[in-house]
């Protein structure tokens, strides 16, 4: 994220907390919160390494930068073997919609008539579990989780052939050794 440097412009960039959609805003606008073009989502805007505005004192800000790089252990238990949980940070998600392109729609059609698995519908859901998953991790890191348990995931068809994804999880931080 950064401010672009075409002063006629002067426009801000900063990603989404909850997909990775870039938004572009005047940078007198941060701290403010949006709705996110790309999912939906309300997230706050803001410029790495500027400090926020000011806030009343009992309020708190809804998103921070993020501060985690490295890797997030995520399992479907409700432990980390071998390790501690020293706090609960809460639920993360990753959503993702997708619906089959029309090749794939027209080889699966096809492919329903003979039976059998669906190759090309396969394909579509692994990605969006895939996609939904990493949008989920990458919803750890922004609040600083070493890790994210009790992972699962949910689908709703809410049109026909348009399917949500969705990963979700408790983030926690594990005690250090």
């Amino acid at each position: 994220m950064s401010v672009n440097e075409n002063p006629d412009t002067a426009l801000a960039v900063c990603t989404c907390n909850n997909c990775p959609g870039k938004l572009e805003f005047d940078p007198e606008q941060a701290g403010e919160m949006v709705q996110c073009p790309h999912c939906g989502m309300e997230t706050m805007l803001f410029i790495p390494g500027a400090p926020l505005p000011n806030r009343k004192r009992d309020e708190q800000p809804a998103y921070a930068p993020p501060r985690r790089s490295g890797p997030v252990v995520t399992t479907t238990g409700n432990d980390v073997s071998g390790q501690t949980i020293e706090s609960y940070l809460g639920i993360v998600r990753g959503i993702v919609v997708r619906a089959p392109d029309a090749v794939q729609n027209l080889f699966g059609g096809l492919k329903q008539i003979i039976g059998g698995n669906i190759e090309s519908f396969a394909r579509v859901c692994e990605e969006a579990r895939g996609q939904a998953f990493e949008r989920m991790v990458e919803h750890a890191r922004q609040i600083d989780a070493d890790a994210i348990i009790g992972v699962r995931y949910d689908t709703t068809e809410f049109a026909p052939g348009v399917t949500e994804v969705l990963a979700y999880g408790t983030a926690v931080k594990l005690a250090k050794r």
